[in-house]
């Protein structure tokens, strides 16, 4: 069937709308178009609107009226006889209008001298259409009103039978599922426009949006006429290619998708029929922001080829109201008509392009278009106008540093009064400072025990002096050699003792995490050519000196409790001399030991002191493990400043420890991580923690979450939660800011005293407001490097071209974020593959190159899974690895939370279109993860065997589990145990010692332990309700909330 075929169908009365297959999505929507028709000749009003009604007798679709059906179905027609009807009105505006619920929607029209408004609902016609050319007074045949003469149009009705007869077409099938399988690496979400909504300044009460259906903003692009230099299409690929760069630049993604108009009336019987004759496919690019504009409009221009070619075949896919959508019209000089607006917006974000013959406008329309406000729709609107002249002109200019046309934001920088005062000296005389000051104040609490700055000082200076007389000064003749002493200790009194030593006798510390395999041990000694490991003499498990190689003396140290130590006399440490190392997750497979200097970390504490964070009367506990960058606020922060470190007792977890310091009155502050720390609100349950003294709640190594914070104050009232942020390359924190209850999105605060941040381009160019960048910090705070790396170091840590201090540097650190309108940044995601796992970074490069050792693995991909890690592996040609063999082979190596949880074995890695990893794609964790060689599941056998095996089901999110499975083998970790044990606790009443918990990790051993703890019986009744579900109903499985709700009733 072709149009030439198409019979016209006279209709009459009321009856349900037969709809064409672009008009489906339309009818849902509230768009109302307005078309303004001004006529070639100079006529009246009254001649116009004769030729109007002269087009409404002519045209069906205009004396259509729509009326809601009531029900899901589509909605009634009905089609007024010719003239009976008047479309010209002065009241067309209430008739568009929904009334009492009824919606009433046809074609109305306004003549006013020289033109007339014409509206009619977008599922009545579209943006393309208009009165024909022929139709209107002055028209160029000279016929005006009824140019069709013998030959009437077809009617829309006509038009939507043919295009269905087309799609019932087995090749337009199948051009219909190659459409599909073409963008299935897409996934369609409303990702991209919550970025774009984030851009919105925070709304108050007295917030207004645009009025509706009014564009949020317009810009004129003089220097891109319709004037025949281009063709129509030309355009309208190169304004589109604009959208969708400046979609990737301001949402940080280079997945982009957007809803495009496609219009069939490139078939000539089609072009002046009035009908909704647009389909909105999905047009889909993958913008990597070293691709050059020029492959990005070829790219686009490909793709748009494909769907202008079948435009028939693709109604099915489209959704007029889709989230982000572009449409593009060209006014040929002498058109008589041209859409002006709608006065209802479609849902989501609209760019429109009109293409005149001396320029071309562009609008930003839809509901979320208002909603972000003029100012930020007319910044979009001008990086697409700065984007389509850069494609023109510069067509080699990558994505990434394509200019968006707008002025940068200034970089923010602070200032430390304190730090200032404090530039001459290092931590080690900040210590000694305050340990003259007040020698009698508790330094350091642990469990009962209590040691004064005098203790801690005497007692450190006795190591010290051990370790001069082992290795000898550090200095020659006035000239540091900067030698780094690692420390393996597992008590944290005897470690911290043993870290102020190594400073006392000159030298730079390196902490080893005592569980640390041995070969791990002896690959980081040996990569910063340590000068010696300090032990403890009451640790000698840990004094494994064979495995470490040659060179590398231990030096076992303790001073006993009546310690007088005297000052040893290294020579002067100088700010710019080395304080400590640490590791990091290294993305070449290696950790990267990062050196950070005195200067570094006196700057550090003396913003600490300049914001109150820390002071002589703070109370801390020291959660995070001495490896990691947070100790050094931890413990430093209050020794420099005569403050309380609490240390955890021995085998007392991070989230122990909190909950302890929670009710204890004495603690002012402190520091961990969101996920810990919304463990330890569970455990305090639902009732609020009053305090005399408000504490100071320091929140970092991840993303903190509006609901965390709202949280927090409902159970610890008064409570000051600051969010903080900074890689360990710029001294445990780069920014800073409090973070009050309704705190909506989190931002990343201020730069940290000394420090400056910068957000910049792929050209290292700053960024407008609410662009997408890169965070550089520069500043005080910025390490060394990457102790004996320097290729890596001048990788990461450039040239700051922003300082006017020589030799000032920048350090990248990967985190991609946009600037709000005051200037903070906020967090958006990574531009390389790190990820954190309970606030610890990891490189998943390091843990697939470990497991690339393994005979039996071709390749693996390492990512997080809620919150857990899980290693995705290509088994070789003998099969998949023992799950066992894999683990050992990670932890003989590598740290204990790098370890993966879970091993899932796939046929092949998943790439994207650019042949990078898609990890989006990457199959789920618990569908078909590896076993143990010869591990069978074995049903539970008892009810409390049931009960415990649904507990883990639900916390470690699998499907079944089996008596002897072992827990963490699963992917359960301490802090899964903490849910493990708190659901029991809810479930049964029952409280289960953590630690006798991580001995049991099998669901028989587990069972076995709760009743052992079963005194009052209570688990033996939960048990038994839950077995008499089961047998009330063999059909149903029960679960353990039916068993509560049971012996509730």
């Amino acid at each position: 069937m072709t149009p030439e075929n198409m019979t016209q169908t006279a209709t009459s009365g009321e009856e349900t709308l037969r709809t064409g297959p672009h008009q489906c999505d339309a009818l849902a929507d509230g768009t109302v178009l307005t078309t303004v028709v001004r006529p070639r000749a100079a006529v009246t009003a009254e001649r116009l609107a004769e030729a109007v009604e002269a087009l409404a007798e002519t045209h069906e679709v205009l004396r259509t009226t729509l009326i809601g059906s009531g029900t899901d179905g589509p909605p009634l027609q009905r089609i007024t006889p010719a003239g009976s009807d008047p479309c010209v009105s002065d009241e067309w505006s209430a008739r568009l209008l929904p009334d009492d619920g009824r919606i009433e929607v046809t074609a109305r029209a306004r003549c006013l001298d020289h033109e007339s408004l014409l509206l009619i609902a977008e599922a009545l016609a579209d943006r393309a259409s208009g009165p024909p050319d022929g139709g209107m007074p002055g028209s160029t045949d000279g016929t005006g009103a009824g140019a069709h003469g013998e030959s009437a149009p077809p009617q829309y009705a006509d038009v939507a039978e043919w295009l269905h007869e087309v799609l019932s077409d087995p090749e337009a099938a199948t051009a219909r599922s190659g459409q599909l399988d073409d963008g299935a690496e897409f996934v369609e979400d409303d990702g991209l426009l919550d970025r774009l909504r984030a851009l919105a300044p925070r709304r108050t009460p007295g917030t207004h949006d645009a009025p509706a259906g009014e564009p949020a903003a317009r810009t004129i692009l003089d220097d891109l006429p319709a004037d025949g230099t281009e063709s129509a299409e030309d355009i309208g690929d190169l304004l589109l290619t604009a959208w969708l760069v400046v979609l990737r630049r301001f949402c940080g993604t280079d997945a982009v998708a957007v809803r495009v108009r496609n219009s069939l009336r490139a078939v000539p019987e089609l072009r002046s029929v009035p009908g909704p004759l647009s389909a909105w496919p999905a047009l889909r690019q993958q913008l990597d922001g070293e691709r050059v504009l020029a492959d990005a409009l070829d790219g686009v221009r490909a793709a748009r080829a494909v769907q202008r070619d079948t435009a028939e075949l693709i109604t099915d896919l489209s959704r007029v109201a889709g989230p982000l959508a572009f449409s593009h019209a060209t006014v040929t000089a002498g058109s008589p008509a041209e859409v002006l607006t709608a006065t209802a917006s479609p849902a989501g974000l609209h760019l429109h392009a009109v293409s005149y013959p001396d320029r071309t406008d562009i609008t930003l329309g839809g509901v979320h278009a208002a909603q972000l406000g003029t100012d930020v729709a007319g910044r979009l609107l001008a990086a697409v106008a700065a984007v389509s002249r850069a494609i023109r002109r510069d067509p080699k200019t990558t994505v990434g540093r394509a200019d968006l046309g707008e002025p940068a934001a200034a970089a923010r920088t602070a200032v430390t009064p304190t730090a200032v005062a404090w530039q001459d000296r290092t931590l080690t005389d900040l210590v000694l400072a305050t340990a003259r000051d007040v020698p009698s104040a508790v330094a350091v609490r642990c469990g009962e025990q209590e040691w004064s700055y005098r203790d801690l000082v005497s007692r450190a200076e006795a190591c010290a002096a051990q370790l001069v007389a082992a290795c000898g000064p550090t200095r020659s003749q006035g000239v540091s050699s900067e030698r780094v002493v690692a420390v393996r200790i597992a008590d944290p009194f005897r470690r911290l003792t043993a870290q102020l030593a190594v400073l006392l006798a000159g030298r730079a510390y390196l902490v080893v995490d005592p569980a640390d395999p041995d070969a791990r041990v002896r690959d980081l000694l040996a990569e910063v050519g340590a000068q010696a490991c300090v032990v403890a003499d009451a640790e000698p498990e840990l004094h494994h000196v064979g495995d470490w190689g040659e060179g590398v003396p231990v030096v076992a140290v303790d001073a006993p409790a009546t310690a007088q130590g005297t000052p040893v006399d290294t020579g002067r440490c100088l700010p710019d001399d080395l304080a400590y190392l640490l590791f990091t997750s290294g993305s070449t497979g290696r950790p990267k030991p990062v050196a950070v200097t005195h200067r570094n970390v006196v700057n550090y504490l003396g913003w600490l002191a300049d914001t109150g964070l820390v002071t002589a009367s703070t109370v801390l506990p020291a959660t995070a493990a001495p490896v990691f960058d947070a100790s050094l606020k931890q413990l430093w922060g209050p020794l420099a400043l005569g403050g309380t470190v609490r240390l955890p007792a021995p085998g007392q977890n991070p989230v122990e420890v909190l909950a302890a310091a929670v009710t204890d009155p004495t603690t002012t502050t402190l520091n961990t991580v969101p996920r810990l720390w919304h463990d330890t609100l569970a455990g305090i349950g639902t009732v609020a923690v009053q305090r005399e003294t408000p504490l100071t709640l320091l929140l970092g190594g991840e993303a903190l979450t509006p609901d965390l914070i709202t949280r927090t104050g409902e159970l610890l009232p008064g409570t000051r939660v600051w969010n903080l942020y900074g890689p360990s390359e710029t001294t445990a924190n780069a920014s800073a800011a409090p973070q009050p209850t309704g705190s909506d999105p989190v931002d990343l605060g201020e730069p940290v005293g000394g420090t400056s941040l910068h957000v910049l381009d792929d050209a290292l160019r700053p960024v407008p407001e609410g662009a997408v960048g890169e965070l550089y910090v520069g500043g005080a705070g910025v390490a060394r490097g990457y102790a004996g790396r320097g290729a890596l170091t001048a990788e990461r840590f450039l040239p700051d071209p922003f300082s006017p201090v020589p030799g000032a540097r920048l350090y990248r650190t990967g985190d991609l974020v946009r600037l709000d309108a005051s200037g903070r940044p906020h967090y958006l995601g990574r531009a390389d593959d790190q990820v954190k796992v309970r606030g610890q970074r990891v490189e998943p490069a390091e843990i697939e190159g470990v497991l690339a050792r393994h005979p039996q693995v071709t390749a693996s991909v390492a990512a997080v899974r809620d919150d857990r890690l899980v290693a995705w592996i290509v088994p070789g040609e003998r099969g998949a690895p023992d799950v066992d063999g894999l683990r050992d082979l990670c932890a003989s190596t590598l740290p204990a939370f790098m370890v993966p949880s879970v091993f899932v074995p796939v046929e092949r890695v998943p790439l994207t279109v650019n042949g990078k990893v898609d990890r989006a794609a990457l199959p789920d964790p618990q569908a078909a993860h590896l076993r143990s060689r010869g591990e069978a599941i074995l049903p539970p056998r008892t009810p409390l065997e049931d009960v415990v095996a649904e507990v883990w089901c639900s916390v470690l999110g699998l499907e079944r589990v089996g008596v002897h499975d072992q827990f963490f083998t699963l992917g359960g970790d301490s802090i899964r145990a903490m849910h493990t044990v708190a659901r029991m606790r809810e479930l049964m009443g029952i409280e289960i010692p953590l630690r006798e918990f991580l001995s049991a990790t099998t669901v028989e051993s587990q069972a076995q332990l709760l009743l052992r703890h079963d005194h009052d019986g209570s688990v033996s009744a939960f048990a038994e309700a839950y077995a008499a579900l089961g047998d009330e109903d063999e059909n149903t499985a029960p679960t353990v909330d039916d068993a509560v709700e049971e012996r509730q009733s």
